[in-house]
């Protein structure tokens, strides 16, 4: 049986990467992935921020710019 692999190229904090898929991949699927904990981050998205209440899934496409942006807290 052949695998079908989808190459994408994505910038993720300011650095490139290329990731290959078998299937289209939403960026919370990456975030699993990546092992952050969807409670405790931001995510934007070319230039669009997203939270966690928003029920479509955006799917990853070629050249997107995704920004994690993680909340610490402290006084």
């Amino acid at each position: 049986m052949k695998i079908k692999l989808f190459l994408l190229s994505i910038y993720l904090n300011g650095y490139k990467y290329k990731i290959f898929i078998t299937q289209p991949t939403d960026i919370y699927h990456l975030l699993i992935f990546l092992s952050y904990q969807k409670e405790l981050i931001i995510v934007e998205h070319n230039g669009k921020i997203h939270n966690n209440s928003n029920k479509d899934p955006k799917y990853i496409k070629q050249k997107d710019k995704i920004e994690i942006i993680t909340i610490v807290g402290g006084g």
